[in-house]
């Protein structure tokens, strides 16, 4: 077993062992041994004990030496057959254990996350400069937000090369907030112009598709800008959830030949688009151009 799947499954045993003081002799025992077992395998550990034995940490260091202390005193209890003593010390020699660990975080396994967590948001973030150019004009691309934002972009990136990974987050979250601040400026200073014209149902059809996708791509947008209350994120949801399957019900009745059928559902998925950017605190201006 893995040290993180032990470290599970003693998070189980010590937010349960309060349960064990009704089982019977026989069922105590077996779950001390298991209990020991699994501690044993954790002070084994050599990876995380050498990290606090070498950390300079003397508290995190006294508790992995009392950890072991408390360890031997619950085999030596469970041997005499003192079970309820021998649970107690079992019990505190795993606290005491997790408690040097928390003091020593494991340093690689957090820069691994961390790098992470970096190479998403800097993802999402071409993501959204991507969406941006998809929506704007070429002179609407001429915008000091945009300019702000790919600058820190750059900077961000830099950072990533040399493993600043904290720095470049918070880079990363400054050029999201020039990013949807110039997006809900270029929604609200115009209004979404829907001018192309379909040749005919199927093509007026890719259409108002496209169109459900760049409304839909907003919904996360306002999330993270505008912070919307708890009980409007469940509404936010319900609407999401309404206007992805009138989507899937579009998709396929589009492939069974009912062009106007999927047209109908396309545009009703985007009216709940809508109303979940309403919800979120973000008015959509009507669009022009083909009507239904």
């Amino acid at each position: 077993m893995s040290a993180a799947a032990c470290w599970v499954l003693a998070g189980v045993m010590l937010a349960g062992a309060g349960a064990a003081a009704a089982a019977d002799d026989g069922t105590l025992r077996s779950q001390l041994e298991q209990r020991l077992r699994l501690t044993a395998q954790l002070l084994g550990d050599s990876t995380s004990v050498q990290r606090i034995a070498g950390s300079g940490n003397m508290s995190a260091v006294s508790h992995l030496e009392q950890s072991r202390v408390h360890h031997a005193l619950a085999q030596d209890l469970l041997a005499r057959g003192e079970l309820a003593e021998a649970r107690r010390a079992a019990d505190e020699a795993l606290r005491l254990l997790a408690a040097a660990r928390r003091s020593v975080p494991d340093a690689p396994a957090r820069q691994a996350a961390a790098r992470q967590r970096h190479e998403q948001l800097l993802a999402h973030i071409d993501r959204m400069v991507e969406s941006w150019r998809t929506r704007a004009s070429p002179g609407e691309l001429d915008d000091g937000d945009m300019f702000a934002a790919m600058a820190l972009v750059h900077t961000a990136r830099g950072f990533g090369e040399q493993g600043r990974f904290l720095e470049g987050r918070l880079t990363l979250e400054t050029a999201e907030r020039h990013l949807l601040v110039g997006m809900n400026r270029l929604l609200h200073q115009r209004t979404l112009d829907y001018t192309a014209r379909a040749a005919n149902p199927l093509e007026e059809f890719q259409i108002e598709l496209q169109r459900h996708g760049a409304l839909a791509d907003l919904v996360p947008l306002a999330i993270a800008e505008l912070r919307p209350r708890a009980e409007a994120l469940a509404l936010i949801e319900r609407h999401a959830q309404s206007s992805q399957a009138l989507r899937s019900q579009a998709m396929q009745r589009f492939q069974a030949g009912e062009a106007l059928q999927a047209l109908a559902d396309i545009r009703t998925a985007q009216s709940f688009v809508q109303r979940a950017l309403g919800a979120a605190g973000l008015t959509v201006p009507a669009a022009t151009g083909t009507s239904p």
